[in-house]
């Protein structure tokens, strides 16, 4: 089972079911609609070959408990997903966790009442333009593991499951590898969705390249007060320029092009947070995160709801235009 079927749980889903597993996709919306009439889902790669598996599809989880759950939801979603996944879950279930981010493990631990679940990332560049099909943009390799036994029993069972549809690997350090995959995300993900520039673009003008170095090390300053070590070459290698993506806008500029809510939390605003908590600072995430609200509002619509508030403050007595001389 796939809950949060979006382009990425879509796409990994729709590889499992090639591989001939049973698949189940949790979704919504039209993308829904689509998966539910055709009873496939079809996925158009980068050369424009274009190829379907069978799946089913529904809007929320249910019986009987699958062998594997891929939680593919935003991260603002997790503590949602976790609820609904509670009744619908055995305790031989395998939860895998692949989303941005680096707590999303926890919270579906927590959520759940287990200690057991996988943590993931995708390399993956992905898109849904047209319901039931999945722009397969560029990249692809998974990566995950178990934070509590890097070499034990359950990644290897899980590994097995996925391993003859998906490029994997699996990680003796999943919890590095999560924040490593978030330096990525943090130099590009605000960037490009606060200024419609693709990812390859954000390295072309050496000020904006800086901004992505600068919100990269600041994540970096942030781990190592967490007791992970990202390194230098490690900075270097996520902010390199890749061919593959030179075109490519991320999810959280796909999502404010959707009129969707984003991730802040789970990245630039992460590191806002965790720099507050740490009595440090990250000015450029702060920068970033303040942008990337202000787009989100006007994405959303909740732009208007503020303007209306500001619009009665501004009108009440002793408001911004009154008179103090009366």
């Amino acid at each position: 089972m796939v809950m949060g079927a979006g382009a990425v749980g879509s796409y990994y889903g729709a590889l499992l079911a090639r591989a001939g597993h049973d698949v189940t996709l949790i979704a919504r919306g039209e993308h829904l609609t689509e998966l539910e009439r055709a009873g496939r889902v079809t996925v158009r790669e980068p050369d424009g070959n274009t190829w379907s598996a069978p799946v089913r599809a529904f809007p929320r989880p249910g019986p009987p408990a699958p062998d594997l759950v891929i939680v593919t939801v935003k991260s603002h979603h997790t503590v949602d997903a976790a609820t609904g996944l509670r009744d619908c879950v055995a305790a031989s279930t395998a939860v895998l966790s692949l989303q941005n981010g680096v707590e999303n493990v926890a919270r579906l631990n927590e959520v759940l009442g287990r200690d057991d679940v996988l943590g993931g990332q995708a390399f993956v560049g992905l898109r849904i333009t047209t319901p039931g099909v999945v722009d397969h943009q560029a990249e692809g390799r998974v990566g995950f593991g178990d934070p509590r036994a890097p070499d034990g029993d359950l990644a290897r069972r899980v590994a097995g499951i996925v391993g003859s549809a998906w490029n994997v690997t699996l990680s003796d350090d999943i919890t590095h590898d999560l924040w490593n995959k978030l330096l990525w995300n943090i130099g590009f993900n605000a960037m490009c969705a606060v200024t419609g520039a693709t990812s390859g673009e954000t390295l072309a003008v050496p000020e904006s390249e800086a901004l992505v170095r600068g919100a990269m090390q600041e994540l970096v300053r942030v781990a190592a007060r967490n007791g992970v070590t990202l390194t230098r070459e490690a900075v270097d290698g996520m902010a390199a320029f890749n061919p593959q993506l030179r075109d490519y806008r991320p999810s959280t500029a796909q999502d404010i092009a959707a009129g969707k809510p984003v991730e802040r939390d789970a990245i630039c605003g992460f590191v806002v947070r965790e720099a507050d908590r740490l009595g440090t600072d990250a000015p450029v995430n702060r920068v970033l995160d303040g942008l990337l609200a202000l787009q989100e509002a006007r994405a959303t619509g909740a732009i208007a709801d503020a303007l209306a508030r500001l619009d009665r403050m501004d009108a009440a007595p002793g408001g911004p235009d009154a008179d103090p001389a009366g």
